[in-house]
């Protein structure tokens, strides 16, 4: 890791520009708190964070310590929602989603804001780390929910890091088929999974194509982005790019008619690879990354009612 990659979360941590000033209200996130848990998530130590595996576990405990310090609210006791797990790798039964929760004045329309933290284990004696996938979408939602339990939103917030993505979405399946909160009130979900690799300074925001009533909130957001924001990847025949809608936890609400906005970048040469490693990011472009999500779901939340229709 190059020092100006270490040094860089620091410096935006204590208020260093970058980029256009985001909205007033908008989450100051706490990059250098950021950086340390995407670290932590993606060492040797939590062995590739495999559903059902001791790796697993201990990324789960560093995510439950990491929310109980921060002072946020467990949406369900101690955090954890436990789902049975039947598929064809017999060494995972039990599956763990986390879940917490930041209360609004008005709790009758939620948003869900989410990310994986597993990934794909020790494949042939080697580490998949997936820092990028998912590491760092799970570390940006820790430093969201660090946020909003000090500064409560409009509308209420959930925080899901999900388990079980890789295997198949289960974890995110198993959330809405038993949810902790009625499915009604659940206006839209915001995920995140892969968001830290911007080789290209690109961040992409799937959505807008199902739920066009997203796109004026993410054109604004992407007019003062400190990164290239781009909508697509939504709908096979709209752009030319791949249809991204049924490959990350966003599948699992679409599926119920939950509107979504999905935020990830494209493959790149680590995609599921050992050497998806934090090494190979950029910090600033991840935190950059990150502030650009955080204006949008602070948009989001402020305009929630005018915006999102009520579900039927």
């Amino acid at each position: 890791m190059s020092l100006r990659r270490f040094l860089l979360p620091l410096a935006l941590a204590s208020g260093a520009p970058l980029g256009a000033q985001q909205p007033s209200g908008a989450p100051v996130i706490d990059s250098a708190s950021m950086w340390q848990s995407f670290t932590a998530l993606a060492a040797d130590s939590m062995e590739g964070r495999r559903m059902g595996t001791a790796g697993n576990a201990r990324a789960r405990g560093f995510l439950v310590r990491r929310l109980t310090a921060a002072n946020v609210e467990p949406l369900v006791p101690g955090y954890v929602q436990h789902f049975d797990v039947v598929w064809r790798d017999t060494s995972a039964r039990d599956g763990v989603n986390v879940l917490s929760v930041a209360r609004g004045a008005d709790t009758s329309r939620i948003i869900v804001v989410s990310a994986h933290f597993d990934h794909v284990g020790v494949r042939r004696g080697e580490v998949y780390n997936g820092a990028d996938d998912n590491a760092s979408g799970t570390a940006a939602v820790l430093a969201l929910a660090q946020w909003y339990a000090a500064h409560p939103p409009r509308h209420t917030i959930i925080f899901a890091l999900f388990d079980g993505e890789e295997a198949g979405l289960r974890g995110s399946r198993a959330f809405l088929e038993s949810p902790p909160v009625p499915l009604r009130r659940i206006a839209a979900n915001v995920n995140l999974d892969m968001v830290a690799r911007l080789d290209k300074n690109e961040l992409f925001a799937a959505g807008a194509t199902p739920y066009p009533f997203f796109r004026p909130l993410l054109r604004e957001t992407a007019r003062g982005a400190p990164v290239t924001l781009r909508l697509g990847h939504d709908f096979k025949q709209s752009d030319g790019l791949e249809d991204w809608i049924s490959q990350s936890d966003q599948a699992s609400f679409h599926d119920k008619g939950i509107p979504f906005v999905y935020f990830g970048v494209e493959d790149h040469p680590d995609y599921h690879r050992s050497t998806d490693d934090a090494e190979r990011v950029d910090a600033g472009r991840y935190v950059a990354a990150v502030r650009t999500i955080a204006d949008f779901i602070h948009r989001l939340d402020e305009s929630l009612d005018k915006v999102v229709p009520r579900h039927r």
